[in-house]
């Protein structure tokens, strides 16, 4: 099979295009064929070397993917062949930016009906994180104002259409007129251009003083510092991570005076420990996705051949949405 390979740490132009072979399923496994496979940030601090997951050299890169079920493994029951499923593993690596992959029962999920493959392998990780973030750890609320930060990349969006669905008042963070008029058309309720304009001031108008409730932050560094000045006595601010490159220092003092709560929130892990947790949100997700309240926007697909330029293109934060590498 045809795969994505880092032999050595770097940027993404260190990858390279190899054979590899196929491996068999064996119990409790299934073989995949591959169709489709996201990009995210953790992808490029991987192949960097900065990820908190540290695969030995050489690995395949890719913690998530769609496609079919082509082998099952002598034991297993609850899936056969030609099924459609979601592939992820984000704490225990796959290597799914390949032509196929055996993966463990536990790394499947189901495509919701009507899916593509494209928008199904950017599905799992940036609608999973955010539905847990807002609703398993951040207690949103109907009527609520959140501010989703980074909202025109793979998790803000998915946040902004969970958010909506879920009745609060949506305001969108980015960097970009054009890319926000994107998430403006899938429901935001007002978009703030923090390179034009000044976070926490605009915050503060849009709600008359009193700050957002619930702020979804997976862009770190300048950004949290704006989120402590604009958050409402007793709110809650969502840590998912940094893809500004740095996490900020918390001041405790602007938590105690305003009664904040800072919420950490690691998908990945939590999945583990709770999986029949993660079963549920996921099902609730897929009723949601069939019925049309929530959608997977990609913003752009590459052949896995210039998985280096996708990923290029996410680093220099050029896509909306999702980032997919298209299969055949």
């Amino acid at each position: 099979m045809k795969a994505v390979v880092c032999n050595r740490l770097g940027d993404p132009s260190v990858l390279e295009i190899e054979e590899r072979p196929s491996h068999p399923a064996g119990a409790g496994e299934v073989r995949v064929k591959l169709k489709a496979a996201a990009l995210n940030f953790p992808d490029i601090l991987q192949i960097a070397g900065g990820y908190q997951v540290k695969p030995d050299l050489p690995f395949i890169p890719g913690i998530e993917a769609a496609g079919e079920i082509v082998e099952i493994g002598p034991d297993v029951a609850s899936w056969k062949v030609g099924d459609r499923v979601i592939v992820t593993g984000a704490a225990e690596p796959l290597g799914l930016f390949a032509e196929e992959v055996t993966a463990p029962l536990s790394a499947l999920t189901a495509i919701p009906k009507g899916m593509s493959y494209e928008a199904a392998s950017g599905y799992l990780a940036t609608y999973a994180t955010s539905y847990h973030a807002l609703v398993d750890r951040g207690r949103i609320r109907k009527g609520e104002t959140l501010v989703v930060h980074g909202a025109t990349g793979g998790v803000g969006t998915a946040a902004v259409q969970i958010g909506k669905h879920l009745g609060a008042r949506v305001i969108a963070t980015g960097g970009s007129d054009e890319k926000l008029a994107v998430v403006k058309a899938m429901g935001a309720d007002h978009v703030i251009n923090y390179s034009t304009e000044d976070i926490r001031e605009r915050v503060k108008e849009l709600t008359g003083g009193k700050g957002a409730d619930i702020i979804y932050d997976p862009v770190g560094g300048p950004v949290f510092e704006a989120s402590m000045r604009c958050i409402a006595l007793e709110g809650r601010i969502l840590i998912i991570g940094a893809t500004s490159g740095t996490y900020a220092p918390v001041k405790t003092n602007h938590i105690l005076i305003k009664e904040v709560e800072i919420v950490g929130v690691l998908h990945g892990n939590w999945r583990g420990r709770h999986p029949d947790l993660f079963d549920e949100n996921m099902r609730i997700l897929g009723q949601w996705a069939e019925a049309g309240h929530i959608a997977p926007h990609v913003g752009r697909t590459y052949p896995l051949e210039k998985a280096a330029d996708a990923l290029t293109a996410l680093a220099n934060r050029e896509i909306v949405g999702k980032c997919v590498l298209s299969i055949n």
